[in-house]
């Protein structure tokens, strides 16, 4: 696999990501679920809870209207790499 090219291997790392994230909800789940086998060889597993706040932006521009919202409001941007797979037509063979 050394000589995959980036967008190759960039594909197979998010299916590999997407993979282990399955894994881990598998996991988590029944930890969730046995309380009573939550210690392993190396780890234990501790359970807790933790609060988020979010904030309503609709909620907040229905409050105090849209326009003094939007003053708060910035935007920012980054650069993002998708990926799509070749079809036969598009792999440059008849060019």
């Amino acid at each position: 696999m050394q000589n995959r090219h980036p967008a190759d291997r960039l594909a197979d790392v998010r299916s590999e990501i997407k993979r282990l994230g399955a894994e881990e909800e598998r996991l988590r789940a029944y930890l969730l679920e046995h309380p009573q086998d939550r210690t392993g060889e190396e780890h234990i597993a501790v359970v807790g809870s933790q609060s988020r706040k979010r904030v309503d932006l609709k909620g907040l521009a229905d409050e105090v209207g849209a326009s003094i919202l939007q003053r708060f409001t910035t935007f920012g941007t980054a650069m993002i790499v998708r990926l799509r797979e070749r079809s036969p037509a598009s792999d440059g063979a008849d060019a």
